[in-house]
């Protein structure tokens, strides 16, 4: 791949401008192969967007949940609807408000297990709470 320490640093860098900034770099990245090799940047892009699609949808929503307390499924499920209605605005503001709700419905639904006594479930059986408690 020609260039491919510089187009490295390129992507590198503008992959810290949110949602966009890496699509930028690819762009550019991009152009400057196919001054070299045409076929090397379409080999290029092709690449990148595979790369991509694993960052956006497998390592983000594990690292984002990690952060704010969400499950990686909720955090992908946010981002998408979150896009959908607001644009990257809602993709923003949806992780933190689902991130609530969540936190408040998973307090509800312990609050209810425990006032019928019920400490923990597994497949097998249903562990219940001291009852002399």
């Amino acid at each position: 791949m020609p260039y491919a320490l510089l187009i490295g640093i390129l992507v590198a860098f503008t992959a810290l401008i949110p949602i966009f900034g890496a699509f930028i770099g690819c762009a550019v990245g991009s152009f400057l192969i196919f001054m070299v090799s045409p076929e090397q940047a379409v080999l290029f892009i092709i690449i990148f967007l595979l790369l991509q699609q694993i960052e956006s949808n497998l390592i983000y929503p594990h690292v984002v949940g990690g952060s704010v307390g969400l499950p990686s499924i909720w955090v992908l499920a946010a981002v998408t609807i979150g896009g959908n209605l607001m644009g990257i605005v809602g993709m923003l503001i949806f992780i933190p408000t689902v991130s609530v709700f969540y936190t408040i419905f998973r307090e509800y639904v312990y609050l209810r297990l425990k006032k019928q006594n019920i400490k923990r479930v597994t497949r097998t059986e249903v562990e219940e709470y001291d009852k002399r408690m």
